[in-house]
């Protein structure tokens, strides 16, 4: 049931990264091939079977549809379904899901279309940090449960220690769940957008006349403030580091294919939300390991 749901938020986010790029609306026009205008029926908007039962072509001009579009809803369904029975698997309440959900679906749009278009729209980025936002506000105990500090799985450390330093102040915040799940919310958001921005200034200023361009998109910025804001501070310390070595790894097999150098432009976008995905299924066991190496 998870994955078919999955799936048909796959078969939307198709929608996404097909129209937002190019300014259209969401809502109108209707799906219709884009060669023909042919406006796509009920039973030829069944996400992965249309595509199977149609051939890969559109039913009026013939067309070719490309296969991204059922991997796209594949690819949604089976993370659906993943983070759905990681979160059953470490407890975690059922109110975290619907938190969890959105962030998957808008991370697998912006890598989607960070990928094909080097872009990362703020349509997606803002009104997830909004949503971060609200969702610790009204959910507050669910959002604290994945910084309990009790739960060794939990991403807590960056939280609890500035509890622990704001004292009085800071053992007062945690008797009041709202104040607490709002800050962990800012703490994320902050963590994530200065990490990044500091990265990006960093190579600007060092990298500027080898490169020729930007050495850090803003659009990636947001992207792990929004990280941030959904998962924690701790989450955006283990997806940057985690979205740095698979994008190296990345970088340095396309140059052993001939297919660029490892300071050639690559989106990072993709590997930030597969890092993401990696936490939210995980939790924060890169860090229980660090220490544990100690």
């Amino acid at each position: 049931m998870v994955f078919c749901f999955g799936c048909v938020v796959g078969s939307f986010l198709n929608v996404v990264v097909w129209r937002l790029p190019r300014g259209e609306s969401l809502l109108h026009p209707p799906s219709h091939c884009p060669l023909c205008g042919h406006g796509i029926r009920a039973w030829e908007n069944i996400p992965i079977v249309s595509w199977l039962c149609l051939g890969g072509r559109c039913s009026a001009c013939k067309a070719g549809i490309s296969i991204r579009y059922p991997l796209g809803e594949a690819a949604s369904g089976l993370l659906f379904w993943l983070i759905w029975f990681c979160a059953l698997k470490r407890h975690l309440p059922l109110a975290v899901l619907p938190a969890y959900f959105y962030l998957t679906g808008a991370l697998l749009a912006a890598a989607q279309i960070d990928r094909t278009h080097k872009i990362i729209p703020d349509a997606i980025t803002l009104p997830g940090l909004l949503l971060a936002f609200c969702w610790s506000l009204a959910l507050p105990t669910s959002r604290l449960a994945l910084v309990a500090p009790d739960d060794p799985h939990s991403g807590a450390m960056l939280y609890n220690g500035l509890v622990d330093a704001m004292g009085e102040v800071g053992i007062a915040l945690g008797q009041v769940p709202i104040a607490a799940a709002a800050v962990d919310c800012l703490l994320g958001a902050a963590v994530g957008f200065v990490l990044l921005a500091a990265l990006g200034y960093a190579g600007k200023r060092l990298l500027p006349e080898r490169l020729g361009r930007e050495v850090m998109g803003f659009g990636d910025v947001k992207l792990l403030a929004m990280i941030g804001a959904f998962l924690g501070a701790d989450a955006c310390i283990y997806v940057l580091l985690a979205a740095a070595v698979a994008g190296f790894l990345a970088g340095a097999c396309r140059r052993l294919l001939g297919q660029g150098g490892l300071l050639s432009a690559w989106p990072f976008g993709p590997f930030l939300a597969m890092a993401a995905y990696a936490w939210m299924a995980i939790g924060n066991y890169f860090f229980i390991l660090m220490r544990g190496l100690h």
